[in-house]
């Protein structure tokens, strides 16, 4: 069995919201085949996959206050240049997912 989470784009975006999607999603969140493609590609067969979208933006939302209330500290802890990139991917993460460029699926199958 496998049980995993992916983020990758909706099907048939044009080439300018892919471009869009690459600059805010995580690195070749473009390159990767769907959540379906994958599984096939790995042996695996009767995916069940389900959209945690909205869990995940919420997640990203709580990462960010986390962030902007502990922010002192973190960048005490991770420097100042660390702790831009982070919040600079959440904020992007985030941006990706209200534009409807950036999806999350929960997928779980069987080895064939």
């Amino acid at each position: 069995m496998l049980v995993g989470l992916s983020i990758h784009t909706p099907p048939s975006l044009t080439p300018a919201q892919e471009e869009r999607a690459t600059e805010l999603g995580p690195s070749l969140v473009c390159g990767c085949e769907s959540p379906q493609e994958l599984i096939d590609e790995a042996g695996f067969s009767g995916p069940q996959v389900t959209d945690v979208t909205a869990r995940f933006r919420r997640t990203c939302s709580a990462w960010l206050a986390a962030m902007k209330e502990l922010e002192t500290q973190l960048r005490r802890e991770l420097g100042d240049e660390d702790f831009e990139d982070e919040l600079d991917q959440k904020e992007s993460m985030l941006t990706g997912i209200d534009e409807g460029l950036l999806l999350r699926s929960l997928i779980i199958s069987e080895r064939l």
